[in-house]
Formats: structure tokens, C-alpha cells, sequence
């Protein structure tokens, strides 16, 4: 394995490290009258450029969308990572000052704690540190199914791309501040800041074992006096502070602070609790989208509960999505592909989280941020903004992430590209190699102005 690449200054004649990590193979390469180099191992590729090729790659990125599509972003941050799929698998990009890493499309998931973030839902990027981007894949398979394993991104850069640990985690979601303006037929997005919880820790399920994980160490907590697990019995109840008086009774946790407000799924209904009353929402539906799905209480229980406002409830019947109140009258009509609640931040906190001789595990609710009536809404590939009584206030337009004669065009030389690629190697070893139009790809920015999960950036190993 080769070391990082390395050079020695005139002056002392210090080596000195450029790139991060060790890779098995580096070359040099030239684009725009620029020296690249595109360096591989068997976890990801890194391309660097000393010319400055790379410089400012994510402000590119952020202007390149701008300019195609009407929800526009500022002031975001230089350093991210970008998720993206090919061959329905999922790899990500991580841009890390002058250096792109890109790893191969070889997870099943790959899960952000700021995915509630507009950024992360209509540009599939995330800000968070590497030890809080969790990568899934299932082994082994039975049936068509199989187990989750994961581990973290910093893991797969920093540790061993192969270890892997088997379960599912539960990240502790991020608090997202995007201030949103609507001007010109416009949705303006300006980063202000996002926090991520100081905890080390996250929740993971294996099966049906719930446990405490330390991201830090990549190890389980083991706790002496406690035994985690989801109710197995449901009690019967009128109001949420009964249900809360049964799980401190009958659980592992200590519940404080959780309104007595809120509603609650089970199966396909929904039951509202208001005023120490209870009634379930009229109406039949296939689908509730709710806030609070990463509530400590939800993970650990195996409850499906929700602070959020009555007056605008996001559900799905048959295949399109509307907004019903809570007595089921219809304010948004059942017409949208999708419709996405702008961020909605939840306080949440495990006081002793790290104490391995705690007798319950004790759960603060500190409080809900109330989110402004606004969805972004889609229908097919047109996006739009709508308010909570359906009137449009940003038109909805295609995300026009490049005109279809500009990609057939980098495609066309894609596929020349590979042709010779594939004359000068054997099939073997082109598998195992970083192809010339990887590099191409990047190089384009069109390539990297195709966020969405369901669009193919046609990264090859």
C-alpha cells in the first residue's frame, strides 16, 4: 500500500503529508491546464488538486443548484457530505477542504441526523461530524430481507471500512436553524446554524435489544441495574399522562416534562389527546407523516407519539398526500407526491445517559420549536411551496438539475472514455481500479448537481 503523498520542502527538507489517508494506487492527472490527482483504495477514492480545482467545490455546488431550480440556498457551510445512489445502492461524497472523497455505492442506507434540514431533503447534503453519518448494509440475506449492519462514516475513513456492527441506530437528531424568505417566486434558504447534540452516545436496536451505543468508542454501554427493552404490552389508556404514569412504573425509564397533548399512532389511526380528552382522527388514511419520529421516547418504547400542532396534519391516502385538521377536514387537497413540513426542532435529553449504575434511565422533554404553515410540495419531478390553506406561494417548476442534451453529451464521452479504458485493462482489472470517468464526471459540474435519492450519479468501480 502506498504512503500518502508526500513532498519535501526546499528549505528544511521536512516531508511533509498532503493527502489524509493511504491509498493502493495514485495518479496524476490533468484537467483545464490543472494537475489533479485521483488516489484509490478499496473503501473510496480522493481526488486533490494542488492547482486549486477543487477550491470552494461546495459554494460551486450550492451556485450550481441556485441557478436550476426556484428553492435557492445561502450562506451554507464548505465542508459536507453529499449522499447519492447508483445501481439502488448509496455512497457518499465527502468534501473536506481541498480533497473530495468519494466512496463506492455499496450501502443500503446511509442516514444524516440533520436530514430534517430543507438543505438535507432537497439537496441530500448533511453537515454533521463523520461519527454521527451511520452506513447500513444487510447481511446476510434470507429470504430477500437480511440483518442491518452499520457503522459509521468516520469509521469507514479513520478505522476499518469493515467493521461493522449489527443493528440499527437511532441518531440523536440535529437542531437546525434555516431562516426562509419567499421573494420573486422564490424559496430563499440562509443557513444560520446547525447544532448537533453533545452526547456521544446513540440508541441502536439489534432485533429486539435495545442498547446504548458510544459513538466515540464504537462500544455498547453496559449497564448494571438496567435492562432495555420496548414495551411488549400495551396499556390500556385515556391520556398520555397515564400512559407516561404506566411506562415509569413498568420500564426501564423515568419519564419528565412530556406534554399531556399530543397524538398517538396505532396500526392506521391516529388518536388525539386534548384537554384530558381522547378521539381518533376522522377519516381513513394509508399514511401518517409526523413530527417527533426520533423522540427518545418513541426509540426506546417502540411508541409512536407526537407534540406537533393538531391543526395541520400531514397524511397520505391511496397515493397522494394532503392536510387534514383535527377534526379530518381537508385543508390541503389529496393532490401532491409528496409534502414536506419545513423543520420542526424537538429538546429532548437523557440526563444520565452515561451512568452505568442508574437504577432508570431518566428522559427530559425541554420543548418543540412551532414550525411556520409552509411545505414545500411535489408533484412528479415539480417542486413548489404551498401554505397550509393550499394557496401557492412559490410556482411549481421541474428541478432543472441540467438540460437533457448537456448530460447525453457528457454520457457520449463518458462511454469513449470507458471504451478505452476497458482496451488498455482487462474486465478484472477495471473492477478494482478507478476508471478515467469517474474523474470526468467530477470534473463536470453538472455530475455533481444530481442530489436526489432517486436520480443515478453514475459513479462506477
Amino acid at each position: 500500500m502506498l504512503s500518502p503523498l508526500a513532498y519535501a520542502s526546499k528549505e528544511t527538507d521536512e516531508v511533509k503529508k498532503i493527502l489524509p489517508f493511504k491509498y493502493e494506487r495514485v495518479r496524476k492527472i490533468k484537467a483545464d491546464k490543472k494537475i489533479a490527482y485521483a488516489c484509490e483504495n478499496t473503501a473510496f477514492i480522493t481526488l486533490y488538486s494542488p492547482d486549486g480545482l477543487y477550491d470552494n467545490f461546495m459554494q460551486s455546488y450550492y451556485s450550481q443548484n441556485n441557478k436550476l431550480q426556484n428553492i435557492k440556498f445561502e450562506n451554507y457551510p464548505s465542508e459536507a457530505v453529499i449522499r447519492y445512489k447508483q445501481g439502488g445502492k448509496y455512497g457518499i461524497i465527502y468534501v473536506q477542504g481541498d480533497f473530495i472523497h468519494i466512496t463506492k455505492p455499496a450501502f443500503d442506507k446511509v442516514e444524516f441526523p440533520d436530514d430534517n434540514s430543507i438543505a438535507g431533503k432537497i439537496l441530500n447534503v448533511s453537515f454533521a461530524p463523520l461519527d454521527n453519518i451511520i452506513l447500513y448494509v444487510k447481511y446476510p440475506y434470507k429470504n430477500g430481507g437480511g440483518e442491518y449492519l452499520y457503522q459509521s462514516a468516520k469509521m469507514l475513513f479513520y478505522v476499518s471500512p469493515y467493521a461493522y456492527h449489527k443493528g440499527y441506530v437511532f441518531l440523536n437528531p440535529a437542531q437546525v436553524k434555516e431562516n426562509i424568505r419567499i421573494e420573486n417566486n422564490n424559496l430563499y434558504v440562509k443557513y444560520e446554524q446547525i447544532l448537533f447534540p453533545k452526547s456521544d452516545y446513540a440508541i441502536t436496536l439489534a432485533e429486539k435489544n435495545i442498547n446504548l451505543y458510544n459513538l466515540k468508542t464504537f462500544k455498547k454501554i453496559e449497564y448494571k441495574n438496567i435492562n432495555l427493552a420496548p414495551l411488549t404490552q400495551m396499556p390500556i389508556i385515556d391520556s398520555l399522562s397515564g400512559l407516561y404514569e404506566f411506562i415509569n412504573a413498568n420500564t426501564a425509564f423515568k419519564l419528565s416534562n412530556y406534554p399531556i397533548d399530543g397524538m398517538m399512532k396505532i396500526a392506521n389511526k391516529l388518536y388525539l389527546f386534548k384537554n384530558g380528552q381522547m378521539h381518533r382522527l376522522k377519516g381513513i388514511y394509508d399514511y401518517f407523516k409526523l413530527t417527533g419520529s426520533d423522540l427518545y421516547i418513541n426509540r426506546l418504547t417502540g411508541l409512536n407519539l407526537s407534540f406537533q400542532s393538531e391543526n395541520n396534519i400531514i397524511v397520505k391516502r391511496g397515493e397522494k398526500w394532503g392536510i387534514v385538521n383535527s377534526n379530518g377536514e381537508i385543508k390541503v387537497p389529496f393532490a401532491y407526491d409528496e409534502i414536506y413540513a419545513l423543520s420542526a426542532n424537538i429538546e429532548e435529553n437523557i440526563s444520565n445517559i452515561g451512568d452505568i449504575n442508574a437504577q432508570k434511565l431518566e428522559l427530559n422533554y425541554i420543548g418543540q420549536e412551532t414550525p411556520s404553515p409552509i411545505y414545500i410540495a411535489r408533484n412528479g419531478r415539480k417542486y413548489g411551496v404551498i401554505n397550509d390553506n393550499n394557496e401557492i406561494l412559490v410556482p411549481f417548476e421541474y428541478i432543472k438539475y441540467s438540460e437533457d442534451n448537456d448530460l447525453n453529451a457528457v454520457k457520449s464521452q463518458m462511454g469513449i472514455t470507458s471504451q478505452k479504458e476497458m482496451q488498455r485493462q482487462n474486465r478484472k482489472e477495471v473492477m478494482h481500479s478507478l476508471p478515467w470517468f469517474i474523474t470526468s464526471m467530477i470534473l463536470y459540474p453538472l455530475w455533481l448537481i444530481l442530489p436526489y435519492p432517486n436520480l443515478n450519479i453514475n459513479i462506477n468501480y
